[in-house]
């Protein structure tokens, strides 16, 4: 029988290696007067990467030194994570508060302004700062704030469309004329036109009423209104509905029935 060498007499885990290292690193910590055995555990020997033929005590040792050595900065990494998320959502608030009347309406010219369905203080805030006497409702959902509106002494118009549908001609047809003739009655009043979120139902209103108001044609319409309200369908100048108004009135204007102003945008 083959006689094994000393050193592979000792355990096949090479545990009895390791601790005959730990008893030599304790003797020069006693010769050196230091008698600090414990950092052992975090010396050169302990953060050196094992070799793939290394025993298990050696890979614990390893591992153990690494979570030591590296603990600390884990948590600096998560308390750098946690300002930088509690800042951002800071910001975010901030900016929402900020920002949050202009996402909800945008004037189109000093008559109209287009935006999202209001919420009764935002209803008077309208009425008072922007001098809102008429609300032109396009929701078939929303019934509108009667009560709020009696109170306020405002006009509710419904041109009731369903969600996602562009107007038919005869409510766009009505509605423009309705504008034209609350313009007439009420020179120094604003109009609010809105839907659920001011971008298809009302912005089709807002395009046909810029072709019956001012001087320019389809394309230039859908730029202006998404100039002023960039959250608008940027295809609404190519539906059905609103090429037919712009032709019917293109008619009107050659048989002398209105004129159109210029855009001095």
């Amino acid at each position: 029988m083959q006689r094994l060498h000393p050193e592979q007499q000792h355990s096949s885990l090479g545990i009895s290696k390791a601790l005959n290292e730990e008893v030599r690193l304790l003797q020069e910590g006693e010769r050196t007067g230091t008698g600090q055995v414990r950092k052992s555990l975090t010396d050169n020997n302990f953060k050196r990467v094992p070799t793939k033929e290394a025993n298990i005590f050696t890979w614990t040792r390893f591992m153990i030194s690494l979570y030591y050595n590296k603990v600390y900065f884990i948590k600096v990494f998560i308390i750098i994570i946690f300002y930088f998320v509690m800042n951002l959502y800071i910001i975010c608030i901030i900016y929402l508060v900020g920002c949050q009347y202009v996402w909800f309406f945008n004037r189109v010219d000093q008559y109209i302004i287009l935006g999202a369905l209001p919420t009764p203080s935002q209803i008077k805030r309208l009425h008072k700062e922007e001098k809102v006497d008429v609300v032109i409702n396009m929701c078939s959902e929303f019934p509108g704030y009667e009560k709020l509106y009696k109170e306020l002494n405002i006009t509710q118009i419904r041109l009731e469309t369903p969600d996602f549908c562009i107007p038919s001609l005869d409510s766009i047809e009505s509605g423009i004329n309705q504008i034209v003739a609350l313009k007439q009655q009420l020179p120094k009043s604003s109009i609010y036109l809105h839907c659920k979120a001011g971008r298809g139902r009302s912005a089709a209103i807002a395009i046909c009423y810029l072709l019956r108001t001012y001087q320019m044609d389809l394309s230039q319409s859908q730029q202006m209104l998404l100039k002023k309200r960039h959250q608008v369908d940027k295809d609404l100048c190519q539906t059905d509905e609103v090429r037919l108004f712009y032709k019917n009135t293109l008619s009107d204007i050659e048989i002398g029935r209105y004129t159109r102003e210029p855009c001095n945008e």
